[in-house]
């Protein structure tokens, strides 16, 4: 099966058979698996097409010696295995035989494989050394986007928020970065920590789920612990002096940006944190402060009250998948209010519960 396969070892054989107009129908839909179980990897097949284009004007002849001990260079130098593995074997009694002779088809097969390997090498060898390979980045505009990374965790990702990780991710080590808000699903591996870096503050998981939340326009870094155990303290590459929390489930960690080098232990009070995620909004015998803070917070337009009095009048209701417009009017109805739109966001207005 192709889940046996790695990025740094795809199915060369499969691409080159693919390649080279080898490949069965049963062969073609074993690569379609595997390239849609990532997408990152249709980079691979993307690079290897070009490759085998720009390939076409070798040689049209090719050495049968050649291809087991070209085979084990172009395998150690991709990285594909180690260099020990490299056993020189005994050459047989050279002979020419036509590169596209149609009764040798695996030989087209072994130079098309020779090819892609030679043309992988060579671009992770020199050009990822030189220039780096390029950060993967989820960036959610209008709406949030939900993303599996290479590891299998899961991460939504908030409106006006970005999600960065690097190319190799996964390979040495698990870190991601972001910018807005996003909760976490971590698959676990205990050799290799999840950790968020986000505004100056680094979370550092093993297997759990949480949310971040981290705009540059609010004056602190929070995250909420909804299962397993989670380290929250100041980026230690920014800071010297630091403080730092473990959160279990039911707690939050927060830093301020004015004291950047403390974490908090809180308890999570709102149970709307996770409301942008889950689509659904839950108030029971909420204040119209609270009410219009978690609105303001969750769509991300100002919801604001007329006036102080408005503010301890008690509202209780459910909305799933639910616009702001939508919730607006049966608060307002609920609590004797109008609403009314403004340049801002929004303006509860009215007598109100007295």
């Amino acid at each position: 099966m192709l889940d046996f396969y790695s990025d740094t070892d795809a199915p060369w054989e499969l691409l080159a058979k693919h390649l080279a107009g080898e490949a069965s129908a049963s062969e073609q839909a074993e690569l379609h698996r595997w390239l849609t179980a990532q997408p990152s990897r249709l980079r691979i097949l993307t690079d290897a097409t070009r490759a085998w284009e720009r390939g076409g004007h070798v040689a049209e002849v090719f050495t049968e010696a050649d291809v087991a001990p070209a085979w084990q260079r172009f395998r150690a130098s991709a990285g594909l295995q180690p260099a020990a593995d490299m056993a020189p074997a005994a050459a047989p009694e050279a002979r020419l035989i036509p590169m596209w002779r149609p009764a040798q088809p695996w030989l087209r097969v072994a130079a098309a494989v020779l090819l892609l390997l030679g043309v992988w090498a060579i671009a992770r060898t020199f050009l990822q050394s030189r220039l780096g390979a390029q950060p993967v980045t989820i960036a959610a505009t209008g709406q949030r986007q939900l993303t599996t990374l290479p590891d299998g965790s899961r991460v939504w990702v908030n409106r006006n928020s970005t999600l960065t990780y690097a190319a190799d991710f996964n390979q040495t080590d698990r870190v991601v970065q972001l910018k807005g808000e996003a909760f976490f699903e971590v698959q676990k591996d205990h050799g290799r920590p999840f950790t968020v870096l986000a505004g100056d503050t680094r979370t550092r998981v093993l297997g759990t789920s949480f949310n971040v939340r981290a705009y540059a326009a609010e004056d602190s870094v929070e995250v909420a612990v909804v299962t397993g155990r989670v380290a929250f303290s100041p980026d230690r590459r920014k800071l010297t002096v630091q403080d730092s929390v473990l959160l279990t489930p039911g707690l939050r960690g927060v830093i301020r940006r004015n004291d950047p080098a403390v974490a908090v232990q809180k308890p999570i009070t709102d149970p709307n944190f996770r409301a942008w995620q889950r689509d659904e909004l839950v108030f029971e015998n909420q204040t119209l402060a609270q009410v219009a803070q978690t609105l303001s917070r969750t769509y991300g337009t100002p919801v604001v009250l007329s006036k102080p009095a408005l503010q301890n009048c008690r509202f209780t209701g459910t909305f799933a998948h639910a616009e702001l417009p939508q919730v607006l009017r049966v608060v307002s109805l609920s609590a004797n209010l109008s609403v009314s739109q403004t340049t801002d966001g929004y303006t509860l207005d009215g007598p109100g519960c007295q």
